[in-house]
């Protein structure tokens, strides 16, 4: 046999190995890597799907939280596995297409490069929220107080890169107005301090808020779809106010990048199926939360979009707005 015969028969024979593997897999149990602590809607909704999706692969499908620095210890733990299904792991979009952008040093890997996008399973809506006896009762209120005021008006955030940090990023800078930042380390405080009196305003997601809203305890201003929220159908999108606004939040599943296509198409046939199945939609629903369903060339699609989008919202940001 010639020698560019050789090559070119182990050249197809190198090629085949990963399509046989693929067929052969899951023939052990698989991790799936939650980047932040036990408890959290990040954790509860992936071992929701996970607990579905070993039933339906045939083999134990086990969560395991990594936490650390803001998520990126998990992240770059995923980022390291070996790309042979046995290592999957949730990615919210703050962490894949936001943190980036305002990470101070660089991150260990680069979020568009390092995963292999496999599908989303949960997308969330905020709400823009204020004390029951605040004089601001819509989202104009709130915007020329925030133009003839500037500074004025306390805003509660979890912290630089959260979603209800840049909702309110987001909202300065399409209405020109500033707003004084109010760290916390968590949602739950800020809430606290937001009945009190303390502070003038937060963002948070709308399943965190719905049952203070219901008990009258706090006033929802708007939502960050661009619709209304089943679970607060008579409040109105921030879009009626600031026309194209838009802040979504989701969760999706990744693994490391040249995850093989074969196992990327099974596993997100399998993740759509669950997220239409009764029992996690109305998981989902009862929280305020929704499915997500999409291919994974749709998830890379809408990763990058929003990437992008990111790089120039955040690119001046003021450091007082961090």
């Amino acid at each position: 046999m010639n020698i560019n015969r050789r090559v070119a028969l182990g050249a197809i024979a190198a090629a085949a190995v990963p399509a046989a593997y693929a067929q052969s897999w899951p023939s052990r149990p698989i991790k799936w890597l939650v980047p932040f602590a036990a408890g959290g809607a990040t954790d509860v909704f992936s071992r929701l799907a996970a607990e579905q999706l070993s039933t339906a692969l045939g083999q134990s499908v086990v969560v395991e939280n990594v936490t650390g620095a803001a998520g990126v210890v998990g992240l770059e733990r995923l980022a390291r596995a070996a790309p042979d299904g046995y290592t999957l792991g949730t990615i919210p979009n703050s962490l894949q297409t936001m943190m980036p952008h305002l990470s101070e040093a660089p991150l260990p890997y680069d979020t568009m490069k390092a995963f292999t996008p496999i599908g989303g399973f949960a997308s969330f809506q905020y709400a823009v929220v204020v004390a029951a006896a605040s004089p601001i009762k819509t989202m104009a209120d709130l915007i020329a107080i925030g133009r003839s005021q500037p500074g004025k008006l306390t805003f509660g955030t979890t912290g630089s890169g959260t979603g209800n940090h840049l909702a309110t990023v987001l909202m300065t800078q399409q209405t020109g107005t500033t707003f004084t930042y109010v760290p916390y380390k968590g949602a739950a405080q800020s809430v606290v301090d937001l009945m009190g009196g303390h502070i003038d305003l937060i963002v948070d997601i709308v399943g965190g808020v719905v049952g203070l809203i219901r008990e009258g305890k706090v006033r929802a201003l708007a939502t960050t779809g661009t619709k209304r929220h089943p679970l607060l159908p008579e409040v109105p999108p921030v879009a009626d106010t600031i026309p194209g606004f838009e802040h979504v939040g989701w969760f999706a599943l990744y693994g490391p990048a040249g995850l093989p296509p074969d196992m990327v198409k099974r596993v997100n046939t399998e993740l759509q199926r669950i997220q239409r199945s009764p029992e996690f939609t109305a998981t989902l629903a009862k929280l305020g939360y929704e499915t997500m369903l999409n291919t994974p060339a749709e998830l890379d699609a809408r990763q990058k979009r929003e990437y992008e989008r990111w790089a120039v919202t955040l690119k001046n940001i003021p450091k007082a707005a961090r």
